[in-house]
């Protein structure tokens, strides 16, 4: 992927200082963070708790999660909670943690309903007396207020704003859905040059999403990700209800025209794996040539599935069938033996690497374990990342942002290509 800018800085995205190294694609380590720093006291919830020894034992700590393994619409986060297991079980396989067990009591569903994600949140905080949530993959952040309260830091996907702005909340690849920070990043826009060969220069992009908070302040997030890089943005709409839609018509009519009268260079699709299928197909029927680009459409249950053929998907770390690398193959392998009836599939990688990232925070803090150290030691200049597989992320500067990284796979007949491996851009300041 090919670097924008030869040298110093320059200015995109409407006044956005952009860093040469942040212009092109780097390893998932040491990238450029545009001198972004957050302390950790002013941001929500704290770091002491009322109770610094719930959930723990001598001999294990008491863990739970919470997604939305039902939901109206049909999309659900299926997997995840395998994933998570896989991982922790393999933990505790190998001896458990600093001579502590994991004990998973399992996944709470929330229907994909805010007023039951809160109730599930008080259950686990307060019922359960969890230590920590494992993994945590919602639509809503109707879960903060109570582990906000009580103290329980979760870790999974940060699609949600209850990843950000927070002490508690540790997404695998940062806070997503972030906003007013004064930082953006590069990602999408190198993103879209990978799917080009390398280059951009002169293109045009539409981003749709679904029309709720979350989805909204993530779409503008991406929308100057891509301009940072010189893509022209000529359609950012959230005309998608959460609960789904069943006529594309009037939003494939407004796409197609949407680059003064003629469909854009590539659409974004910020929206459910059923609502982009529907999408991807009717715009295909309706004779769009440009190229499609989706956060969900990596499963390898998929190989060979017509309506998403030849359509890219951002992956956010490195996907799962590339066992080259040790690591992914070292989840591979859990999942063949810890839950060998589940698909590899990003829902479920998520909450495998949500159960490491929680594994290896343990680790780091030590056999004198309580609420209070894990959240001093992971909110003062802490650092994850799994070699090849997942990208680093910085806490607390990724309470506030996501990390600047992905890869993007193509779906090609049977087999997910990869366009591009797992690599990072770097933060800009705007």
């Amino acid at each position: 992927m090919a670097a924008c800018s030869s040298g110093g800085s320059s200015s995109a995205g409407g006044g956005t200082t952009v860093s040469a190294d942040a212009l092109k694609a780097g390893p998932a380590t040491g990238w450029p963070d545009a001198g972004m720093k957050v302390d950790p006291a002013s941001l929500k919830c704290g770091l002491t708790s009322s109770q610094p020894t719930r959930g723990i034992t001598d001999t294990s700590i008491t863990v739970g999660g919470l997604g939305y393994l039902t939901s109206p619409t049909g999309s659900t986060i299926a997997g995840t909670e395998q994933g998570a297991k896989a991982r922790l079980e393999r933990a505790n396989a190998e001896g458990g943690v600093n001579g502590r067990k994991i004990n998973y009591i399992g996944t709470l569903d929330t229907g994909d309903d805010a007023a039951r994600t809160a109730a599930q949140a008080k259950v686990l905080a307060q019922q359960k007396k969890v230590f920590a949530v494992v993994p945590l993959l919602t639509r809503d952040a109707s879960y903060l207020d109570t582990f906000c309260n009580d103290k329980v830091p979760f870790f999974g996907w940060g699609t949600t704003a209850g990843y950000c702005n927070n002490t508690l909340g540790f997404g695998i690849t940062g806070c997503l859905v972030g906003g007013g920070s004064g930082y953006t990043s590069s990602t999408y826009g190198l993103l879209i040059q990978a799917m080009f060969g390398g280059s951009a220069k002169g293109k045009s992009a539409a981003l749709v999403g679904v029309d709720n908070d979350s989805a909204r302040t993530g779409l503008q997030e991406l929308a100057s990700q891509v301009r940072a890089v010189g893509i022209r943005t000529v359609y950012t709409k959230n005309p998608f209800p959460a609960t789904g839609v069943t006529d594309t018509t009037a939003v494939v009519n407004d796409l197609m025209t949407a680059d003064k009268g003629h469909a854009p260079d590539v659409i974004l699709h910020l929206l459910d794996f059923n609502s982009v299928v529907k999408l991807t197909s009717a715009l295909n029927s309706a004779g769009y040539q440009g190229k499609q680009l989706n956060p969900v459409g990596y499963d390898p249950r998929l190989a060979g599935f017509k309506d998403l053929q030849k359509s890219y998907t951002v992956v956010q770390w490195e996907p799962g069938s590339d066992t080259s690398v040790p690591a992914v193959k070292q989840l591979a392998d859990d999942f063949h033996k810890y839950a060998p009836d589940t698909s590899i599939s990003l829902p479920a990688m998520s909450g495998y690497w949500a159960a490491d990232m929680f594994i290896t925070a343990l680790k780091k803090v030590g056999r004198d374990l309580t609420v209070d150290k894990f959240l001093k030691v992971l909110n003062t200049n802490y650092s994850y990342s799994v070699p090849g597989a997942l990208p680093e992320t910085r806490w607390p500067i990724n309470h506030n942002i996501s990390a600047p990284c992905g890869s993007v796979v193509q779906l090609n007949g049977k087999v997910f290509d990869i366009i591009a491996k797992l690599f990072c851009g770097g933060l800009l300041k705007k």
